[in-house]
């Protein structure tokens, strides 16, 4: 990794420009910028990490000290995530939360349960749910053996993790993604919505559902940033920033709604993006990978 100052990963590339000023409830500000090293979390306020996998999801988020990954990649995803959590100084997993059992959403956590203390993993599914993709039966089995509680969440849920509300939302029809657990997390006066795999028809229903619970300064774009968005789901959100958890190459759709709205987006392929709140402000960096950084010299 490389912290040379460079400027925000958005609209397709990486320009100069390395602080933005942006309302956010009209009272805060977002701080974005493209060139700051990974640190641990500070020891109060909100953070989020999200992961540089391509087409994979996996976030941790630090609340007061306590801390919960938000989806755990691929199997093969597991050194990479294994060695930023290392870096960031995490030993213990309070919650695992996995918003859908597709592989590249729970595929390391039976290796991370394996290296580091996992206190609770929370599943938006049943232990029996089956089909292409799905790594739930194996995971459970892995998690049992190491004595990890296992808990269904639904639809509506809440609990809290350090100073911070999170609230699940889920679709109860369609396909896995639709049906996937969305995760409102608020800290204060910010909010981020972990968007999950959701497709526009499930958007819609959550829209409908919870239609003054949705604003979040910060969106994890629904399924890496390959889908639409349903425009009442959008509107509703309101983002002030937005995470693409997939390359620049296949989110090109995504990238023309955001760049119409001017909404600033980060890739997290290219480095580990860090987002930090102590409930009035966002500040937004992103540890740019050597090649990324080459590349914008």
């Amino acid at each position: 990794m490389n912290s040379h100052k460079r400027g925000l990963g958005a609209r397709g590339g990486l320009a100069l420009a390395a602080l933005l000023c942006l309302s956010a409830f009209a009272v805060q500000a977002l701080e974005l910028q493209c060139h700051a090293p990974l640190r641990p979390s500070e020891p109060r306020g909100l953070s989020l990490y999200v992961m540089p996998l391509l087409g994979a999801d996996c976030m941790l988020v630090v609340a007061d000290g306590q801390t919960m990954l938000v989806d755990m990649g691929k199997d093969m995803d597991y050194p990479v995530i294994r060695d930023h959590l290392r870096r960031l100084g995490i030993h213990t997993i309070d919650l695992a939360f996995n918003t859908h059992p597709h592989s590249d959403h729970v595929g390391a956590m039976p290796q991370l349960a394996e290296e580091f203390k996992v206190g609770r993993f929370l599943t938006a599914f049943p232990a029996d749910v089956a089909g292409p993709s799905v790594f739930q039966k194996r995971t459970l089995t892995r998690l049992e053996a190491l004595g990890v509680p296992v808990e269904r969440v639904s639809d509506g849920d809440r609990f809290t993790l350090g100073g911070a509300q999170c609230l699940v939302m889920q679709n109860a029809i369609g396909d896995m993604n639709a049906r996937s657990a969305l995760l409102h997390i608020s800290y204060g006066e910010i909010a981020l919505l972990l968007a999950a795999d959701v497709d526009v028809f499930a958007q819609n229903r959550i829209y409908r559902a919870y239609p003054d619970a949705l604003r979040a300064q910060v969106l994890k774009y629904p399924h890496h940033g390959t889908g639409d968005l349903d425009s009442g789901f959008f509107k509703a959100v309101s983002p002030e920033f937005t995470i693409i958890t997939h390359g620049s190459g296949d989110t090109k759709k995504s990238q023309c709604l955001l760049d119409r709205w001017d909404i600033p987006y980060m890739f997290a392929t290219r480095g580990v993006i860090t987002v930090h709140s102590d409930g009035e402000k966002l500040f937004v960096s992103q540890d740019l990978m050597d090649h990324f950084l080459e590349q914008a010299q």
